[in-house]
């Protein structure tokens, strides 16, 4: 009946009007929920049944149900909060956070109301754990898989590699000076008088130069004559006539430096003409004895000689050199000893004394060693031997020279001294501290001086001696080396180096800077390094100012971004003696378990040295460092995150670093609106709402993240008034409607009686 059909038409339009009131209850109630996005319901008619009508499509309407009922995913606005890890998105997408008990139940949300657990995971309130992936420190580049956001609570020790140091020297600074001072007698009152002596000066590099004065002295007119000649090179570096200044400056060919050569104290009496350089004995030349006959040393036998060398005390080293030339492969083997056995024996194995250097299968026709328990060099040379010949022989002789040394701060350094550098013997220093592998930090000073050189500086870089645990500080000999030269190993050992090797404890670096005019280093030159195994000078940069291509100690002498690169050892590594610090092949993985460290003074190589915008300069003004840095740091604890528009979640930790850590992962779907809604602001995926698609913030149409934000809910409360108005409206017509229907079924009722 027709009558009938209105209560139930009225009864569905009051269902889905109630449906619709309780859509706009749930958007109002959760007004202020984080991330709601509000929901939106639709109505549409029940199909119509066909009743008969004169005319038209006789199709009656049954009432109204609800079409659809979707959340609409506009923007919410955001509010700033002080919790680093409340999370907004900027557009599009989901963060996604999985359940911890289960492998794979991933949750999507747009509440980014985010806390680190106890366990350093990042969770939502319900303790979800966001998803994301770690960031590579050293690229910055994402790695591996989606997974749980995991912050590190604290931050590993990170060894130094590189330290800046930027500092002005200053200019005005006096130069060093060597003035060499002949001793002795030439002429007299009445009658002139000339002599002739010949020395040794020994440069940064260890060269010796042998340097020849001849003098005369005309007493009438109180004049001089001189040349002073390099006797290697057969050059004249200073020469004068009829001169009445009693000094002269040379400059050594290799490396520049500038000696004043002094003979104001020479007397004038009638004693014969005579005159000598101070200074200790520091080289020997050997030569073969040629008074009986002899032409050319015997080979394949041991022949020795005994001689003497002065020390700095003025004390005669009674010392014996044992050579032993080997036909087949022109090779020598020799020994070098101090205080030697009386009678000598037939042999070096009978010797008695202290063996301070020997060597086997050499090449080489001149060696090093030191005296016994000192640090004084002394370079013997048997270059002069000839070894064939008509006549053998086995009687030799020597020719001992003065030896006058220019002085630099690593000579000076002495590790044995409580200081081991006082501080009248430079002009400036500046410190700054380093760590090792394992987070410990370690004081390094560098020191700089003038030279005797204009525009040049040289710096020697240290640290505590009493930290230096390089092999070389362990062992009681140190300076061995063992080479393969094709088939035939050769082995040198310098049992006398203990000494000077204990006394350079501690030094890293010694190089030289040359300025230009405008204050700026031209080039580094005569750069070294200790050997970390013998302890022994390695140079990594030449005079010419070019990296050396291989240096003996088996490490680069630059680092990758070009500069100067020392080795360092806090820790105790064991090396092999006898083999390259730097050899993995001898070395295994102790060779990259030593500290390399590069040195910027802001200037690195690249072809030529260049020049970054700040470096050391050398300006009119007073010492300084302007700046300082280094990259290593020691063990340090989280004390806070922050997070960029990325996503990337960065630690900030109390040693100082600040690491890239993770980035959020972010999904979006195809039909969002078709997510099922779980409760507690999460959705999940459906069949309807198709697969994630995840990806970086700000990439492939997903937003960008805003820290320390959080969306509010999208609902729009004047809408939703309004609506409520419509609904209620409605709801009221619907009800008339089923009034109106029950009175007529009334009057109905009522035709019966």
């Amino acid at each position: 009946m027709a009558l009938t059909d209105a209560l139930f038409t009225g009864t569905s339009g009051l269902k889905s009007l109630g449906h619709g009131m309780s859509v706009v209850g749930d958007n109002v109630a959760n007004l202020n929920t984080t991330a709601f996005k509000g929901a939106r319901i639709t109505f549409q008619d029940v199909m119509a049944q066909s009743i008969n009508t004169a005319s038209g499509s006789g199709q009656l309407g049954r009432g109204a149900t609800v079409q659809a009922l979707y959340p609409t995913f506009g923007q919410g606005s955001f509010e700033s909060t002080a919790s680093p890890t409340d999370l907004a998105i900027a557009g599009n997408g989901f963060f996604m956070v999985k359940e911890p008990s289960s492998t794979g139940n991933i949750f999507y949300t747009r509440d980014g109301q985010f806390t680190v657990d106890k366990n350093g995971y990042l969770v939502n309130p319900a303790g979800f754990r966001v998803q994301g992936w770690r960031i590579d420190e050293n690229t910055g580049d994402i790695t591996g898989a989606i997974t749980d956001i995991r912050i590190d609570r604290t931050s590993s020790p990170v060894a130094t590699s590189k330290i800046d140091v930027i500092t002005n020297l200053d200019a005005r600074e006096e130069l060093e000076s060597l003035v060499v001072s002949l001793n002795g007698d030439i002429g007299d009152a009445s009658s002139s008088g000339s002599a002739s002596t010949t020395f040794v000066i020994r440069d940064v590099n260890g060269t010796d130069h042998k340097i020849q004065v001849d003098l005369t002295y005309n007493p009438s007119t109180n004049k001089w004559d001189y040349t002073i000649t390099d006797v290697d090179n057969a050059s004249i570096l200073a020469q004068g006539t009829a001169v009445t200044s009693t000094r002269a400056t040379i400059e050594l060919p290799d490396t520049g430096e500038k000696i004043i050569i002094d003979w104001s104290s020479l007397t004038h009496t009638s004693s014969a003409d005579s005159i000598s350089a101070p200074g200790r004995e520091g080289r020997v030349e050997i030569s073969l004895d040629t008074t009986g006959g002899a032409d050319y040393l015997q080979n394949d036998t041991w022949v020795y000689h005994d001689f003497t060398v002065k020390d700095a005390n003025g004390t005669d080293r009674p010392l014996r050199i044992w050579l032993y030339y080997d036909s087949t492969d022109s090779r020598w083997d020799y020994y070098v000893v101090e205080n030697p056995t009386t009678p000598a024996p037939s042999d070096p194995s009978g010797e008695g004394g202290i063996i301070l250097a020997r060597g086997t299968n050499s090449s080489d026709t001149s060696a090093w060693f030191f005296l016994d328990g000192t640090t004084q060099q002394v370079n013997i040379d048997w270059s002069q031997i000839p070894t064939s010949g008509t006549t053998a022989g086995t009687s030799l002789n020597d020719t001992r020279y003065a030896l006058q040394e220019v002085s630099t701060l690593l000579d000076r350094w002495d590790a044995r001294n409580e200081t081991p550098l006082a501080s009248t013997e430079y002009t400036y220093r500046t410190t700054l501290t380093v760590y090792d592998s394992l987070g410990t930090p370690h004081e390094i000073t560098i020191y700089y001086d003038t030279t005797t050189k204009d525009n040049t500086y040289e710096f020697l870089v240290t640290c505590n001696p009493s930290e230096d645990q390089r092999d070389f500080v362990r062992d009681t000999d140190p300076m061995q080396w063992t080479t393969q030269e094709g088939s035939i190993t050769v082995n040198k050992d310098v049992p006398s180096g203990a000494t000077y090797a204990a006394s350079k404890r501690g030094v890293l670096m010694y190089g030289r800077l040359s300025f230009d005019n405008q204050g700026n280093v031209k080039n580094f030159y005569e750069t070294y390094r200790l050997d970390a195994n013998t302890g022994a000078p390695v140079k990594i940069v030449g005079t010419n100012g070019n990296p050396v291509p291989d240096p003996v100690d088996g490490f680069n002498a630059l680092g990758a971004n070009g500069y100067p690169l020392l080795i360092a050892d806090f820790l105790g590594i064991d090396l092999v003696d006898n083999y390259p610090a730097g050899s993995e092949q001898d070395q295994g993985a102790n060779a990259k378990a030593l500290q390399q460290i590069e040195l910027n003074f802001g200037y690195y190589y690249k072809d030529s040295w260049r020049s970054e915008s700040v470096r050391t300069t050398q300006y009119a003004t007073s010492n300084s460092t302007i700046f300082f840095d280094q990259n290593g740091f020691g063990p340090g604890s989280l004390e806070t995150v922050s997070v960029n528009t990325d996503g990337v979640i960065t630690g900030h930790y109390s040693n100082g670093r600040v690491i890239p850590l993770w980035m959020v992962a972010l999904a979006n779907f195809n039909a969002p609106e078709k997510l099922d809604k779980v409760g507690g602001n999460l959705y999940r995926e459906t069949t309807g709402s198709g697969p994630p698609i995840t990806g970086k913030p700000r990439t492939n149409g997903l937003g960008s993240i805003a820290p320390n934000s959080l969306e509010q809910s999208n609902v729009d409360l004047g809408e939703q008034f309004v609506k409520m108005i419509i609904f209620q409206r409605g709801f009221q017509a619907d009800a008339r409607i089923i009034t109106v229907t029950d009175t007529m079924l009334d009057e109905l009722i009522n035709l019966k009686r």
